[in-house]
């Protein structure tokens, strides 16, 4: 039995993601003992040190071989032969066959079509990739589930998020792959259920499991609440949010700490490169005397989430920050100025319920909102700890019911007719 994953990041550096994927991993293990697991990344360091047992496969084999897009016998003989035959060499994409001359790129696209044509399965793991702000990445991806379709493989799509998708070339191949996908798990139902209906998505193969950290971060809730406030803020392009934000955070969250006597803790998600968290709360408490805040700095989503674990209330403009504390029974104040991630907080809020305050910084008085958000929070965080911890076993037992679905995608007649 060979699995192969898909992971929404191509890295290990954004412990959302990650933590998606080891649980996916952990999941699939346990459904198939013996299964030779492999991961599509551009870090196999890191997966090496944060997946142990899983062989990596070199995203740009990948990103090659969707240039090219054929398996002559003469390169890929390894390739089992009914997949083989449905990628001949076509005229238009002849020319990216000079790659199989070059011993790197040939060996790379070499292990990434092992990886994924003699695979049994091909899953892609929990993200919030396919949608608009990350169309280009999300296209090569359901290019790379269509392959697997049209080599006859099972596919399957796990705790994702779905949408907002306005872009037509994005919908346009998403409609044509997804539902030929054997089984579609979504973390929240807000924008992706209707786009699954709309694109005749049969009604079977969706199930609504919540995110996959969920049961990470369950298993780790304490036995009563902390007494910090969390923080974390995200500031990207597909977050709509800028450094002007800073400055009506940094002022609520100081009046807080300040009113309850207690600290803040920064919660960073991503770890490196231009939407770093640990940078912008860097920004956000650097002012403040290390008594009264700390930007914490760890390695893994086990780590985050037992940090999280000492808070009474987060706030946040990351998704996964609000899972976490959702899952061990810490209210969570969401802000959301995109449409992005306005749907992933709302479905969230669907999903958690009371606990979970969504603000936007662009309406009026947001600094009066949000300290009133705050407040609230903390001063329920006793009576909506039962209710948030309730709403995370329901979807952990939603997931493991549809994760035991999987097998059966293996005897089912799946993928596409020939080109």
């Amino acid at each position: 039995m060979q699995i192969f994953v898909l992971p929404g990041a191509p890295t290990c550096d954004n412990l959302g993601d990650l933590g998606m994927l080891q649980v996916a991993l952990e999941r699939l293990r346990r459904l198939w003992p013996e299964a030779r697991l492999s991961v599509l990344t551009r870090d196999p360091v890191g997966l090496r040190q944060a997946c142990p047992g899983v062989e990596a496969v070199p995203w740009r084999g990948r990103n090659r071989w969707l240039r090219l897009r054929a398996l002559p016998q003469w390169a890929f003989s390894e390739i089992r032969p009914a997949a083989r035959c449905r990628f001949p060499i076509s005229v238009r994409r002849g020319l990216w066959l000079g790659l199989l001359l070059v011993p790197t790129p040939r060996q790379q696209m070499r292990q990434f079509a092992a990886a994924l044509f003699n695979a049994d399965l091909v899953v892609l793991s929990g993200c919030g990739l396919l949608a608009d702000p990350f169309a280009h990445n999300a296209r090569q991806m359901l290019d790379t589930l269509g392959a697997a379709q049209r080599a006859g493989i099972p596919t399957a799509l796990l705790s994702q998020g779905l949408g907002p998708m306005t872009d037509p070339g994005l919908r346009s191949r998403a409609a044509a792959v997804l539902p030929h996908a054997g089984k579609i798990f979504l973390r929240e139902p807000r924008a992706g259920l209707a786009l699954l209906r709309l694109w005749g998505v049969a009604q079977t193969k969706i199930a609504v499991t919540g995110d996959d950290t969920v049961e990470l971060a369950f298993n780790e809730r304490p036995g009563a609440l902390g007494s910090k406030i969390g923080v974390n803020l995200r500031l990207a392009n597909y977050a709509g949010a800028d450094l002007s934000l800073l400055e009506p955070v940094r002022q609520v969250l100081r009046a807080q700490a300040h009113q309850r006597k207690t600290s803040l803790l920064g919660l960073p998600i991503t770890r490196q490169g231009p939407c770093s968290d640990v940078r912008t709360l860097g920004e956000l408490l650097g002012g403040l005397p290390p008594t009264m805040a700390e930007v914490v700095h760890v390695q893994t989503p086990l780590e985050l989430i037992r940090r999280v674990a000492e808070c009474r209330v987060v706030i946040t403009g990351s998704y996964h920050a609000a899972v976490f504390a959702l899952a061990q029974g810490i209210p969570a104040v969401a802000l959301a100025q995109s449409a992005y991630y306005r749907d992933k907080f709302c479905g969230l809020a669907e999903l958690f319920g009371s606990g979970c305050e969504v603000l936007s910084p662009d309406m009026p008085s947001f600094n009066a909102a949000l300290n009133a958000a705050v407040q609230a929070a903390w001063e329920q965080a006793p009576a909506l700890r039962p209710r948030l911890l309730a709403a995370a076993q329901n979807q952990i037992q939603a997931a493991q019911q549809a994760y035991q679905q999987l097998p059966a995608l293996l005897s089912a007649p799946s993928g596409l007719p020939a080109a």
